[in-house]
């Protein structure tokens, strides 16, 4: 299976001529023209991979990265910033954001840019797309009366039919060790 790419740049020329490079190299692209088309590709795609760049208009790279990275749903999924910025400063920034690398336009080769863009694709957990848990918690264990308190939920019980809730957790793997988000449920009622 080939892996996904979303190209964000603005640059009409440059972007075709990474959409080029990058499908002669098997990889399925999206591209995207500034940062809002990007993350409105992001609400109805997933891909393995963001290749990013920073300066565009209506909404710049930084902002895009930190959408993603802060989007349980998008956060797991890498972002090589592509830019023809490289101070130092601007680096640190991005890999502080969360970038899994930075590559300055100016100076890499298209084919060094796939090489990178496989590298990290390469070191990506291999992890099934809709991953998830479903836990029981019993309503006596630890701290469930103090959750079921704080989070006003009535005792770990469906409000409508008195089931017992059950707690949906889907794990976010970008971190080093797993993060999860969740959410109860009633199993009965599916609310």
């Amino acid at each position: 299976m080939r892996n996904k790419i979303l190209l964000v740049e603005d640059s009409k020329v440059v972007q075709q001529m990474y959409r080029n490079k990058l499908t002669f190299e098997q990889f399925n692209v999206l591209t995207a023209d500034n940062g809002m088309e990007a993350i409105k590709i992001l609400s109805q795609e997933k891909p393995d991979i963001i290749l990013l760049d920073l300066m565009m208009p209506i909404m710049d790279g930084y902002k895009v990265l930190q959408v993603v990275k802060t989007d349980p749903k998008l956060s797991s999924i890498p972002v090589l910033v592509f830019s023809a910025k490289g101070q130092s400063d601007e680096v640190e920034k991005a890999l502080n954001l969360g970038a899994a690398g930075y590559i300055v336009k100016a100076t890499t080769k298209p084919n060094e840019v796939v090489e990178q863009i496989r590298k990290v694709l390469s070191q990506k957990p291999k992890v099934q797309e809709f991953t998830h848990y479903i836990v029981e918690v019993r309503e006596n264990a630890y701290d469930a009366k103090k959750l079921a308190s704080d989070f006003n939920l009535n005792d770990l019980r469906c409000q409508k039919c008195q089931a017992p809730l059950l707690l949906d957790l889907i794990p976010d793997f970008s971190h080093e060790t797993p993060w999860f988000t969740g959410k109860f449920f009633c199993p009965r009622c599916q609310s």
